[in-house]
């Protein structure tokens, strides 16, 4: 039996994913982290970016918008703000808001309503990078030699 890793995915809504995996890639305040089983301990911050999940069978890519990573012996836990996977991620409805986060950030409003504008477009700007990164792997690809 291979040595592995049991990840969960916990955002403020809900618990995303909780299985065992060969590898996670998490982009954290110290950079980006790859975590193999047998790690050492560590709790870092976790910064806006692609996170990667590997399998034997599977690589699947979460956008995160920040929180938290500790990692314990053979068990990683990732405490997202919000994470959302790839496969998820509706690119016509984030293309949506990301236009109406362009369009709020040009209006008349607070810097409060600014700041909140500003964390949806990159919030956008991060889902469809990923679901379009996840599509473009996806897409059959006819190879010419």
């Amino acid at each position: 039996m291979l040595h592995r890793l049991h990840l969960d995915i916990i955002s403020q809504e809900e618990q995303l994913l909780s299985e065992d995996v060969d590898m996670v890639l998490v982009p954290s305040n110290m950079g980006q982290i790859g975590i193999l089983p047998g790690h050492i301990s560590l709790f870092a911050s976790l910064d806006e970016g692609e996170l990667v999940i590997v399998t034997e069978s599977n690589h699947d890519v979460f956008a995160v918008t920040g929180g938290f990573i500790d990692v314990n012996q053979d068990k990683v836990t990732i405490l997202a703000n919000s994470a959302i996977s790839a496969k998820n991620i509706n690119i016509k409805k984030t293309e949506e808001a990301k236009k109406k986060a362009q369009e709020t950030m040009r209006g008349n409003i607070s810097d409060r309503d600014y700041k909140l504008a500003e964390a949806d477009l990159r919030r956008a700007a991060l889902e469809l990078r990923v679901a379009k990164k996840r599509r473009h792997q996806h897409s059959p690809v006819s190879k010419m030699s």
